[in-house]
């Protein structure tokens, strides 16, 4: 397995730069996860232990609101004389009045003393109860339930009865059921430590947890706290994640330690540890150094990439591969000069393969000329001959019938003998044309053509004006053959159906366009195209796809265009059908120049 992952690695650039990436980027990264694991961590804890304080605010602030609560509602029995037959004794049990707002609101005890201290009525044992102080001004009760020392929220009112003043006091107890009746805490471990007889013990634990005693160093450093300080908790051992000490204080007195811790349970704050956390930025980090390099990788890969399939492009004859310059540097210097090799070699090509078909079609007029001159008088002789026997007297229908047919063959063969001299040296009457002027004569020389096989002709006019210096009929000639080429490509061919009431019909756009000091003449339609096989040797005469024909039309074109100092090519279009592309230089340019063909 390691073998083939090295081989796939040490065939790719792209991930040798991955890897040299992910590398480099693994100590710095290390260093980086380090510093960022303590800034997270450190800010986290801090964040966390502002909030333990605000939260510890908040329960000595839910215990002052509830004795608020229970004066409130102590006046307002007072008051209202609900108490009196607990005062007279006429009843041992609270009215069903004042028991249902007692249970309602969650009070612990219901106590009415008389003004020498004496109990009256009491809802439950109380016996050493005694007001303590609870921060500034405040005041809060403590009571001894089953030998625990236990704080109560309580509020006290008065009232007189036949002349005799009584004290209430309604409380609830600082226990389970209080903080479950504050809901926010129930995610936090809370402990309460109070000065009794000059310790501080243990008074309230949340969850029902154990006792555990207020380490002496933290006791020392909360007392030199202010009350709006804490004390982070050494937490080693304890169901916690993070914690904080904080003081309660009446005036410069400390009175009470409040302990706010959160519990690991809550998930987050048992998750958030400087090894996980060195582990999750790390592996965050490391993705992200992958993800760069992958990205970095493929930028400076993927011009080398296309580089390379340009190159076996091109190794494979394809001399039309071109990349991308979009970049500036070493890479986009590489491109350019590779797309300028490209375009040279494929100049040369094209060079290579005019010149080749120059040469043939030279070499090929200088034998048709010799071999037309050579045999036309033997030819004269044979025809001359033939009709002198034909005219004689005395031959069978059957030998003038003969003799007719060697004159029709005579004539045939001096018809081709005389397309042949065209091809070779056709001569030329020069005079200046409007190329448009040119298409119109050619398109309606074969209009009843066009309007049979129910072709579309579209005729587009860019020349802007410019003129051509030619041979009228040689240049109409040799238009009208690629127009009728073109038809007689597309004829028969149906109308090929795209989508539902669409249909595609047989199409021949002719656009002239001129650029430079050319004259482009553009034919394209929308037929079979160019068999590939032949498309090297298409202007060759006696090359033709015909069933009946000499191959000498295209022949014919390519002689036209040679002997106006232009030039022609055909190739086959991306969608389908062939173009040919006739170049005749313009007229304020003197016919036989070199045409300013960047592959000749």
């Amino acid at each position: 397995m390691l073998t083939v992952l090295y081989k796939w690695w040490s065939r790719s650039i792209r991930w040798k730069l991955v890897g040299v990436f992910v590398i480099i980027s693994v100590i710095p990264m290390l260093i980086a996860t380090k510093f960022a694991t303590q800034v997270v961590s450190t800010t986290f804890e801090d964040n966390v232990e502002a909030w333990l304080f605000q939260t510890s605010h908040f329960f000595v602030a839910n215990i002052l609101d509830q004795r608020r609560e229970t004066a409130s509602i102590a006046d307002v029995l007072a008051e209202n004389g609900s108490l009196t037959a607990l005062v007279t004794g006429q009843s041992r049990e609270m009215p069903p009045a004042v028991s249902h707002m007692i249970n309602a609101l969650g009070y612990d005890l219901l106590l009415i003393s008389d003004n020498e201290g004496r109990v009256v009525f009491s809802s439950k044992p109380a016996t050493n109860i005694t007001s303590v102080p609870f921060g500034e001004g405040q005041k809060l009760y403590l009571d001894v339930i089953d030998g625990t020392p236990t704080l109560m929220a309580a509020g006290s009112s008065t009232f007189d009865y036949q002349g005799q003043r009584y004290h209430v006091l309604i409380g609830t107890l600082v226990d389970q059921s209080f903080v479950a009746n504050m809901g926010a805490l129930s995610s936090l471990t809370v402990r309460l430590y109070y000065k009794v007889n000059g310790q501080f013990t243990q008074v309230y634990a949340s969850g029902g947890q154990t006792s555990v005693a207020l380490p002496p160093a933290t006791l020392a450093e909360v007392a030199g706290n202010a009350a709006d300080e804490y004390t982070s908790a050494d937490i080693d051992g304890e169901d916690t994640s993070i914690g904080i000490y904080a003081p309660i204080r009446d005036g410069n007195n400390l009175i009470g330690v409040l302990f706010c811790g959160l519990s690991s349970e809550s998930g987050i704050a048992d998750w958030v540890t400087s090894k996980n956390l060195f582990i999750a930025i790390f592996a965050f980090g490391m993705l992200l150094s992958l993800g760069a390099g992958l990205i970095m990788s493929r930028l400076l890969t993927s011009p080398v990439i296309r580089l390379a399939e340009g190159v076996n492009a091109i190794a494979k004859g394809d001399f039309t591969q071109r990349v991308p310059t979009r970049r500036h540097d070493e890479l986009g210097q590489l491109s350019t000069a590779f797309n300028s090799m490209a375009q040279q070699l494929e100049g040369l090509r094209k060079m290579e393969a005019k010149l080749r078909r120059r040469e043939r079609m030279t070499t090929l007029g200088e034998v048709a000329a010799g071999l037309a001159h050579e045999v036309r008088n033997p030819l004269g002789i044979i025809k001359t001959s033939a009709e002198l026997l034909q005219n004689g007297a005395n031959l069978t229908e059957v030998e003038t019938r003969r003799l007719g047919y060697v004159i029709d063959e005579v004539r045939r063969i001096d018809q081709l003998i005389r397309d042949f001299l065209a091809f070779a040296r056709p001569p030329q009457r020069m005079m200046d044309l409007a190329p448009v002027d040119l298409i119109d004569r050619v398109l309606g020389s074969c209009q009843s053509e066009i309007e049979h096989q129910k072709i579309l002709v579209n005729v587009e006019d860019e020349s802007g004006g410019a003129r051509i210096h030619v041979d009228r009929d040689q240049m109409i000639q040799a238009c009208l053959n690629l127009v009728l080429n073109a038809l007689q490509a597309m004829e028969g061919m149906p109308e090929l159906a795209t989508a539902p009431g669409l249909a595609v019909r047989p199409r021949l756009d002719i656009r002239i366009a001129s650029e430079g000091d050319e004259v482009h003449f553009i034919f394209a339609d929308n037929g079979p195209g160019i068999p590939p096989t032949l498309i090297d040797r298409i202007f060759d005469p006696f090359v033709t796809t015909k069933d009946s024909g000499t191959g000498l039309g295209l022949a014919r074109v390519f002689a036209v265009a040679e002997g106006h100092g232009g030039w022609i090519e055909a190739r086959n279009a991306a969608h389908g059908g062939a173009i040919f592309e006739l170049v005749i230089p313009a007229s304020q340019r003197r016919a036989g120049d070199v045409p300013n063909d960047p592959a000749r």
